[in-house]
């Protein structure tokens, strides 16, 4: 079918959008945004010309409503992929069957996750005969769950009532692609994912994950397969998360929890398939090998290993380099023996691919451990009983080039926030648009005017006599101007950390003085603690980095947003340690380059928390007077919407009571 003319098409966009169109026509409250429109018609050029489009729309521009209108009388495939999870629900329960309604146009959605989002008919039957739950805590949830599983056409986890992110006994609920039976199970032809992507096939718009979407192409720059089918252009809203993302799907990372999942799924094979005892039980003691020997290694590394994250290599200086190697050649011959024993136990395709997991193991735990290609950082994270080896690409750059950039044309990146200092020149040189050692990719760049009124609408205080963060009294200080601050708005506040152990400091100096009701991130999951927090009147949330961004409150419900201090990444991780490094090679300031433009879209993501409509009113306090005092101080300032600054406690109060 011949796709519309383009200058068809940016007129049906105006009369979509425009003051009397569609959607004015449609909804009652609907409010004409300028930049609304702007960027929809940026979006269309750049789906019918065929290249990247940049483009920064503040927070109440509606920019989903921008994109998706484009894209859907585009007459293309376009895949949208979210930052989050919460987005991409939005997306699809919202925003698109909206559209459907307004536009009188048909168009097929379809809302794609992870594999492991999705129950498997196969583990669920296991599970109802064999009872495996992860933790005593994780059996409260079965009933809800036989529930769901008795009435869901998705299978999405997202559909229990009440289950937290972090349910363990999902991982036996759930397959990965490496376990799954693919057409030799029972139920293929009802598996929920193989359902999702037959109708990914035929939808005209793709919502994915950033997970998703480079998992996908992680595979396909592998030979490995792929999870999306062929699309004409793809959106990446929230695109600031994009490096983050792509950093687990370029690199390597293994850990003690892969072994277990290996030999716990060879497990699952034996019990549905009938072989020779014998063969049985060469699979079984070659399991058991495996583990045992598995096991040591990584207790060997555990013991060298503190909680957090740190270089791989400073943990290998302080093991037995030649008990280590000894170690891991024992498990490299295991698991080539482990191989052996599934590949003679006639176990079909299945038993292929458990075979060959062995082999990805083995080579994937040589190659973190040797530690010896310049191009990745190497990191060991220890997190309770689980000790992570990771080999991540230093310059993602250069691999989003390759993977990304050069292999595809009609894109869009966009957010709040992406530019500094009023320019995408950072994000474009972070993402591989700007390349030190290549051409400049094309693109298009636009930079929406707010669409609130911050002058107005809120005030920025700082305090310009508060001591450093590095200061032994800084926490204590910090309780003080956060109690202050929390009387004068009467509670209705964030109060946001850049660690944990600043949020915990505070938190236990305050939540006996504070006469509100205060909420502490961790005691509960962060969807109750929201909806907890916009029903509980004059409530107070200390939280740490997830509470920065992706949380919506309006209204009076949030009048206060606090930040400790200045969202500077911790040099001595071992990533960020490699990238900063790089650029100080490359002749570049990785203070300037880097780690200042970082920090302030950070810094903008937490000041975003508070204004969210244009009745909303409040006050954000950066308690950092780094700003005040040091050069880079006006580089944040700059950064932030403009609003009016204030540098004394006082000057709140007045301020706030002069409404």
């Amino acid at each position: 079918m011949a796709r519309p003319p383009a200058d068809r098409l940016s007129r049906q966009v105006d009369q979509i959008l425009s003051p009397g169109g569609l959607l004015d026509d449609a909804l009652e409250r609907y409010e004409f945004r300028p930049q609304q429109l702007e960027m929809a018609q940026a979006v269309l050029d750049t789906l019918i010309d065929r290249h990247p489009l940049v483009v920064e729309a503040a927070t109440g521009t509606g920019k989903t409503i921008a994109y998706l209108v484009p894209a859907i009388l585009s007459g293309r495939r376009v895949v949208i992929s979210t930052g989050t999870k919460a987005l991409q629900e939005q997306l699809f329960t919202k925003d698109l069957p909206l559209l459907q309604q307004c536009l009188n146009r048909e168009f097929e959605a379809v809302l794609l996750k992870g594999r492991r989002n999705y129950l498997c008919k196969y583990r669920f039957r296991q599970m109802q005969q064999k009872k495996n739950f992860r933790s005593a805590e994780d059996v409260k949830l079965w009933p809800d769950i036989q529930r769901f599983a008795a009435r869901t056409d998705t299978g999405d986890r997202a559909e229990i009532e009440g289950m937290p992110d972090h349910y363990p006994t999902w991982q036996e609920l759930s397959v990965g692609s490496e376990a799954c039976l693919g057409s030799d199970c029972t139920f293929w032809d009802e598996c929920y994912v193989q359902k999702a992507r037959r109708r990914a096939q035929d939808a005209d718009i793709i919502v994915v994950n950033h997970h998703l979407f480079f998992a996908d192409l992680a595979l396909k720059s592998g030979g490995y397969g792929e999870v999306l089918p062929e699309y004409d252009a793809v959106v990446f809203d929230e695109a600031h998360h994009i490096e983050q993302v792509a950093t687990e799907y370029f690199g390597v990372q293994i850990s003690n929890f892969r072994f277990r999942d290996l030999t716990g799924d060879v497990d699952r094979a034996l019990e549905t398939e009938e072989i020779d005892s014998d063969q049985q039980r060469n699979v079984e003691e070659a399991a058991s090998t495996v583990e045992r020997l598995a096991g040591k290694l990584f207790d060997e590394l555990q013991k060298h290993t503190p909680q957090g994250r740190q270089g791989l290599d400073d943990v290998l200086g302080d093991a037995d380099a030649d008990e280590l190697e000894r170690k891991r050649r024992l498990v490299d011959e295991t698991l080539e023996d482990f191989a052996a024993a599934i590949r003679s136990a006639s176990l079909g395709d299945v038993g292929h691919r458990l075979a060959e997991r062995c082999r990805e193991l083995s080579s994937e735990l040589q190659m973190v451990l040797a530690c010896d290609d310049a191009d990745f950082a190497y990191i060991a994270e220890r997190r309770d009983s689980g000790v992570f080896l990771q080999a991540a690409p230093i310059d993602l750059a250069s691999e989003l080039r390759s993977k990304l950039l050069n292999t595809h044309d009609a894109m869009v990146f966009t957010s709040a926030t992406l530019a500094t200092g009023e320019d995408f020149s950072f994000f474009k040189r972070r993402l591989g648009l700007n390349y030190p050692d290549g051409e400049d990719i094309d693109c298009t760049e636009l930079l929406l005017a707010p669409v609130f009124d911050y002058d107005e609408q809120c005030l920025l205080y700082v305090p310009r006599k508060l001591p450093p963060p590095s200061d032994d009294d800084f926490c204590k200080n910090v309780a003080l101007i956060v109690e202050y601050l929390v009387d004068i708005t009467e509670g209705s506040a964030f109060v946001l950390f850049t660690s944990y152990s600043n949020m915990n400091d505070v938190h236990d100096r305050l939540v006996d003085e504070l006469d509100y009701p205060v909420l502490l991130q961790g005691e509960r999951s962060k969807r109750e603690l929201l909806e907890t927090f916009r029903t509980t009147e004059d409530a107070v949330l200390f939280a740490t980095a997830s509470f920065w961004e992706g949380v919506d409150v309006e209204g009076d419900a949030l009048s206060l947003v606090i930040i400790d201090k200045l969202p500077f990444a911790n040099p001595s991780d071992p990533l960020t340690r490699a990238r900063l490094n790089l650029v100080e090679n490359q002749g570049g300031n990785s203070f300037v380059d880097v780690s200042l433009p970082t920090a302030a879209i950070s810094l903008r993501q937490g000041f975003g928390r508070l204004i969210r409509s244009k009745s909303d009113r409040g006050v954000v306090a950066v308690l950092d007077s780094r700003i005040a005092h040091k050069r880079y101080g006006s580089y944040f300032l700059k950064s932030l919407p403009d609003a009016p600054v204030v540098w004394t406690a006082p000057a709140v109060k007045r301020w706030w009571y002069e409404e």
